[in-house]
C-alpha cells in the first residue's frame, strides 16, 4: 500500500508532459465539467443517486458522449468501450468462436476483474442478463444510435447499486428527448476486401400534448460478416504444426501414430502411403476457423413519458433485440480412444476383419507382428485384432454452432416531486433473454456400430446385424468407410448422425425489478443543503439452461454437458447522504463529506452489508481533492450456485503412488520413508508401502473420476476499494482540465474452483486442510477413486493503479474549434491467488492465457488520445491507442514478449451546410495497418486459430468506412 501511494505521488507530474506529447482516440469527458461549461441544472451522474449542480463527483466518472461515439464509426458500443484504458479483455466476437454457447456475445470487463464483477445499467436501472446463469449483460442489446452518453465508474459501487458493482458500473444513458427524424447508414470493408460491416438505423422522436408527452423510437439493423483465420497471413496456417487428425485418416497398428512405415495415411488420389508427419499429411485447422465470428442484429427501442401534473410523470422504456451468430470450427477429430463399446469398455480400434481395411495394412500386421511383438521392446508391439485410428469428420457433419438470441425488456414507472425539495421515483421492470444454439454431432454408439463392419453377400454390413444375437440388430445401421478422402457414404453419415440430429441448447433468463426511492434536500449546512437518497428494491432472477438428452447422457462425441436451473430473490434498502460542510471560505472553497450504506437480503446467502464513505476538499476553485473508501459485495450467481454436476476423468497422479516409470510392471523405487506423513496416516497406504509398495495400475489411474459443478453453500465475494485523486481546472487556462486518481481494489472470497491435481497435492503434502481433502474420495485399499472440483470461496484479487485524464477545448478564428482528450491508466498491481496459501500470480505486463484461464492482459500502460479540429461544417478527428509492451513468463520458459503497440484511427466528417443536418463521413481504423504479434497455436497465450492474443490486439487490419447521418 505504501509503495503504491509513493508511486502515485511520483507519477502525478507525468500527465502534464504526456498531454503535450500525445496527438489523438475517443475523447472521454472527465467527471468534472470545466467552469465555463458548467450547468446550473441538477443532474444525476453514475456513482451516486443524488442530483448535483454539475458533474463533480467524489469518484472518478468517465463520460463518453454521443459525439465521441460517432467519431469512432463503431456500430457496436462494445468497440467504443474497448478503447477505454479501464476496460479489460472482454467476451466478444473475437473470443467466442470456440465457445459451446454464447458465440458473438459482447460484454464489458472493468479492471480485468471479470465481466461478472461489472454492473451494466441502462438509464440507471438494471438490465436483464444476456449470458444465462450470470448477471452479464450482452451489449449487443444496446442501441448505439440512441445512446446519449456512457458513464463509467470504476471501483466498488455496491452501496449505491448493489451486487456485481465490485469493479465498477457502466451506465448507458439513452436520449429520451430526441425530436425529429434521424437516418444513419454506414458500410465498412477491410483493405483486403473482407470483414464487411453494414449499419442502417432510423430514429424518430416527437413531443405531444403541448409538450407534456414525449416519445422516441429507434430501429436499427447491422451485420458484421466476421473474419476467417485463413484470410490473414499471421493466422492462415496452424503454427507451428498442423493437426495429425487428417481428413483422410491416420491408421497405426501400434497406436503410436508416428511418421514411418508403421503408420498409414492417404495421399492424392486416395493412395495409401506411409505417414510423413503432420505438416505434410496433417490438417490445417485454421482454414476453417473464424478470427471474428459474424454477428447480425435487429434492435427496436421505444422511450416515452407523459406529464400527468407538475408533480407526476409516467415513463416507459421498451426494447427488443435479436442477434444471430455462428462459429466455424474444423470438423470434429475422432480417435478410437474417444469411443466405448456397448459394454462400456474402451474401443480398441477398427477390427482388422473389417472389409474396408486395406489389404496392405493387414499384410503389414501379418509380417511385422511376429517380429515386433517378440522383441525386447514392449513399446513397439502392434495389435493383431484391432486397428487404432484418427480421422477428421469432414464428410460426415459440421459441428459449428448457430446461435439465435432474443432479449426483450419493459420498464414502467412514475416519477415526480413533492414538498418542494423532494423527488420520488417508482418503477417496475421485467426482462427476458432466450438463447437457442444448435450444431451437428456424431453419436458414439452408432459410430462404433458402423465401424464394426463385416463382409456380407452384397458388400460390407454392420456386424450387429450379421451376428447370432437378434437383440442388438439395428436396421438403420450402415457400415462406414473412413479410409481416405470423402469415402463416407451418405447412408453411413446419416446413421452416425441419427439422421442429421442436432445437439441443441436452449436457455432462458428472467429478471423482475421493483424499485422505489426518494431523494432531495432536507436542511442547510454551512456549506449548503444536505442531500440524501433512500429507497427499497426487490429483484428476482431466474435462469435455465437445457441441453438435449444425448448431450446430457454423453452419447455424442462432444462434451458431456448437464442442465442448470436456478433462481433467487433479493430485498434491498439503501441510504446515501452528501453533506456540504463548508463553502466559500479561505482554503475551503468547498468541503463535503458523503456516505452510503445498503443492506441486501438474498434468498441464497442471507444478509449482506455494503457501504462507502469519503469526501471532497477544494481549497480554491482551481483544484479539488477527493477520496472514497468502500466495501463492496457480489452475491454468487445462478450458475455458480446451481449448475449441475458434470463428470470428468482428470488423469491425475496421487502423491502417495510409489510407482516410477512407465507401464503397470514398473519397479518400485520410491521408499516408504519418502512418503508424506499424510500418506502414511492412511492405514491401507502405510501397510502397502511397507510391503510390496503402494502403486496404481494404468487402468486404476484412468478410472479416477471427478465432478465439477455449482455449490449452493457459496458465500458472497467482498471487496475493499480505495480511490484518492485530484481534479485541476485552472482559471488561467480556460477550457483545460486534468484529473489524477489512484485506485486500489482488493477482492476476497472470490468464487472459483480448486484444480483436482492441486487438491491432491495440497492434501497429501500439506497440512491436510479440509479445503483440499474434502474433495478426495479413497476406497478401502487407500486408492483415490474420485476428486471433485466444485465452486468455492477460495480466491483473491488485487489491482491498483493510476488513472489520468486530460481535456482541453478552445476556439479559433470565427468558426474553428480544437478539442483534445487523453486518458491514461498506469497499472501498479494486478495479481490473483487461487486459494489461501497458494502461489500469487502476478499479471502486470503479462499476456492473457486462454488455456490456463487467465483472460486479462495486464498492460502496464494504456493510453487513449483524441484530437478534433473543426471549422464551419467540416471536422477531422485523429485517435491513438497505446498499449505498452508485455511478456509471458508465467506459462512459457522462453519469455515471449512484444513491443509497445500504437493504433491510429481517423475520421473526416462534413456537412452540406452549417446546420449539420446532412452529414457525410469517411473513416479509417488502424491507419498504418499494424499487425498483431504472432505466438503460435501451441503457446497458451493464444486463442485457437488466432496465433496471437485475440482479446488484446487488432485482428482485422486496416478498415475503411463511409456513412451518412441525416437529420430532418
Amino acid at each position: 500500500m505504501k509503495k503504491d501511494i509513493l508511486s502515485f505521488l511520483k507519477l502525478t507530474a507525468a500527465p502534464f508532459a504526456l498531454s503535450a506529447a500525445m496527438l489523438a482516440v475517443p475523447a472521454h469527458a472527465q467527471d468534472a465539467t470545466p467552469a465555463d461549461e458548467a450547468s446550473e441544472d441538477t443532474i444525476v451522474v453514475t456513482g451516486s443517486r443524488i442530483a448535483r449542480a454539475d458533474l463533480t463527483s467524489s469518484v472518478p466518472v468517465s463520460v463518453v458522449s454521443q459525439e465521441q461515439i460517432q467519431q469512432t464509426g463503431a456500430a457496436n458500443i462494445q468497440d467504443v468501450l474497448n478503447e477505454l484504458p479501464s476496460v479489460g479483455q472482454n467476451i466478444s466476437r473475437n473470443s467466442t468462436n470456440f465457445s459451446t454457447t454464447g458465440n458473438g456475445i459482447a460484454t464489458v470487463n472493468l479492471r480485468n476483474l471479470g465481466s461478472a464483477r461489472t454492473l451494466v445499467l441502462v438509464n440507471g436501472r438494471r438490465f436483464v442478463a444476456g449470458l444465462p446463469g450470470t448477471s452479464v449483460v450482452d451489449l449487443n442489446t444496446i442501441p448505439t444510435d440512441l445512446i446519449k452518453d456512457v458513464q463509467v465508474v470504476t471501483g466498488g459501487a455496491s452501496a449505491v447499486y448493489g451486487s456485481e458493482a465490485i469493479a465498477g458500473v457502466v451506465n448507458f444513458i439513452l436520449d429520451d428527448k430526441f425530436e425529429g427524424i434521424r437516418f444513419h447508414g454506414q458500410g465498412t470493408i477491410s483493405d483486403e476486401g473482407d470483414s464487411g460491416r453494414y449499419l442502417a438505423s432510423l430514429t424518430a422522436g416527437t413531443a405531444f400534448a403541448d409538450g407534456r408527452g414525449h416519445i422516441v423510437v429507434n430501429g436499427s439493423y447491422d451485420r458484421d460478416n466476421g473474419l476467417r483465420s485463413r484470410n490473414r497471413d499471421f493466422s492462415a496456417n496452424d503454427n507451428p504444426n498442423r493437426s495429425s487428425f487428417a481428413s483422410q485418416g491416420l491408421f497405426s497398428p501400434s497406436g503410436a501414430f508416428a511418421p514411418g512405415a508403421g503408420t498409414f495415411t492417404y495421399g492424392p488420389g486416395n493412395t495409401l502411403k506411409p505417414y510423413e508427419g503432420a505438416n505434410i499429411d496433417g490438417y490445417n485447422r485454421n482454414q476453417d476457423r473464424y478470427l471474428g465470428v459474424p454477428v447480425e442484429r435487429y434492435l427496436l427501442t421505444g422511450l416515452a413519458s407523459y406529464e400527468l401534473s407538475d408533480n407526476a410523470t409516467l415513463f416507459f422504456e421498451g426494447s427488443y433485440a435479436k442477434s444471430k451468430s455462428r462459429s466455424s470450427l474444423e470438423p470434429q477429430a475422432v480417435a478410437n480412444t474417444d469411443l466405448v463399446n456397448a459394454d462400456g469398455t474402451p474401443y480398441a480400434g477398427i477390427p482388422l476383419s473389417n472389409p474396408f481395411v486395406p489389404q496392405a495394412i493387414r499384410d503389414y500386421v501379418t509380417t511385422m507382428a511376429p517380429i515386433l511383438n517378440n522383441d525386447a521392446d514392449p513399446d513397439n508391439d502392434i495389435s493383431t485384432t484391432d486397428l487404432p485410428f484418427r480421422r477428421r469428420s469432414n464428410d460426415i457433419f459440421d459441428r459449428s454452432n448457430k446461435n439465435d438470441r432474443e432479449t426483450w425488456r419493459a420498464v414502467a414507472g412514475l416519477r415526480g416531486s413533492f414538498a418542494d425539495s423532494l423527488n420520488y421515483e417508482v418503477y417496475y421492470g421485467h426482462g427476458e433473454t432466450k438463447d437457442y444454439t444448435r450444431s451437428g454431432t456424431i453419436f458414439g454408439p452408432q459410430y462404433v456400430n458402423a465401424l464394426n463392419a463385416v463382409a456380407g453377400p452384397n458388400g460390407p454390413v454392420c456386424s450387429i446385424n450379421a451376428d447370432a444375437d437378434p437383440n442388438n440388430d439395428d436396421a438403420a445401421c450402415a457400415p462406414i468407410d473412413i479410409f481416405g478422402f470423402n469415402t463416407v457414404s451418405a447412408a453411413a453419415a446419416d446413421y452416425v448422425t441419427r439422421g442429421g440430429q442436432l445437439s441443441e441448447y436452449r436457455a432462458k433468463v428472467k429478471q423482475d425489478v421493483f424499485s422505489a426511492s426518494v431523494s432531495g434536500e432536507v436542511f442547510e449546512l454551512p456549506g449548503g443543503a444536505l442531500s440524501f437518497a433512500t429507497g427499497f428494491e426487490y429483484r428476482r432472477e431466474k435462469s435455465s439452461e437445457d441441453f438435449d438428452d444425448a448431450t446430457n447422457l454423453g452419447q455424442t462425441l462432444g462434451n458431456l454437458l448437464t442442465d442448470t436451473r436456478g433462481k433467487y430473490n433479493v430485498k434491498e434498502g439503501f441510504l446515501e447522504v452528501v453533506a456540504p460542510v463548508l463553502s466559500d471560505r479561505p482554503f475551503f472553497h468547498y468541503l463535503g463529506l458523503e456516505g452510503a450504506v445498503r443492506y441486501s437480503d438474498y434468498s441464497t446467502v442471507g444478509g449482506v452489508w455494503s457501504w462507502k464513505a469519503g469526501g471532497e476538499w477544494a481549497p480554491i476553485p482551481d483544484i479539488r481533492f477527493r477520496g472514497i473508501y468502500s466495501e463492496a459485495t457480489r452475491a454468487p450467481n445462478i450458475s455458480e450456485l446451481f449448475s449441475a454436476q458434470s463428470e470428468t476423468f482428470p488423469a491425475i497422479v496421487d502423491p502417495c503412488d510409489q510407482r516410477e516409470g512407465e507401464g503397470d510392471g514398473a519397479p518400485i523405487t520410491v521408499p516408504a520413508g519418502s512418503l508424506s506423513a499424510a500418506c502414511l496416516a492412511i492405514p491401507a497406504i502405510a501397510a502397502a508401502a511397507n510391503g510390496g509398495g503402494f502403486v496404481y495400475s494404468t487402468a486404476q489411474i484412468q478410472t479416477i473420476n471427478g465432478f465439477l459443478g455449482g455449490n449452493p453453500n457459496l458465500e458472497e465475494e467482498t471487496a475493499k476499494t480505495l480511490t484518492l485523486g485530484a481534479v485541476f481546472q485552472p482559471r488561467f487556462a480556460r477550457g483545460l482540465s486534468l484529473t489524477v486518481d489512484y485506485y486500489r481494489i482488493k477482492l476476497k472470497n472470490a468464487i472459483g474452483i480448486i484444480g483436482q491435481q492441486t487438491s491432491l497435492n495440497e492434501c497429501m503434502t500439506g497440512n491436510g486442510d479440509a479445503l483440499f481433502c474434502d474433495n478426495i474420495t479413497r476406497d478401502a485399499t487407500g486408492r483415490v477413486t474420485q476428486v471433485d472440483a466444485f465452486n468455492l470461496n477460495t480466491g483473491s484479487f488485487l489491482v491498483s493503479g493510476i488513472d489520468t485524464q486530460v481535456k482541453y477545448s478552445t476556439t479559433f478564428g470565427e468558426a474553428g474549434r480544437f478539442d483534445l482528450s487523453a486518458f491514461w491508466t498506469h497499472l501498479l498491481k494486478q495479481q490473483q491467488t487461487s486459494y489461501p496459501g497458494g502461489p500469487t500470480q502476478k499479471e502486470v505486463g503479462q499476456l492473457d492465457c486462454y488455456s490456463c484461464g487467465r483472460l486479462g492482459t495486464g498492460f502496464r500502460d494504456k493510453v487513449n488520445v483524441s484530437a478534433t479540429v473543426g471549422w464551419d461544417n467540416v471536422s477531422l478527428n485523429w485517435r491513438v491507442n497505446y498499449l505498452s509492451s508485455v511478456v509471458d513468463d508465467l506459462t512459457d520458459p522462453n519469455r515471449i514478449s512484444t513491443g509497445a503497440y500504437w493504433y491510429h484511427d481517423a475520421q473526416l466528417r462534413f456537412g452540406i451546410d452549417d446546420s449539420k443536418k446532412y452529414e457525410f463521413y469517411l473513416g479509417i481504423d488502424n491507419v498504418f495497418d499494424k499487425k498483431p504479434p504472432v505466438f503460435g497455436d501451441t503457446n497458451p497465450v493464444t486463442f485457437p486459430g488466432a496465433q496471437t492474443s485475440a482479446t488484446t490486439y487488432d485482428l482485422y487490419g486496416r478498415l475503411f468506412y463511409a456513412g451518412v447521418d441525416f437529420r430532418f
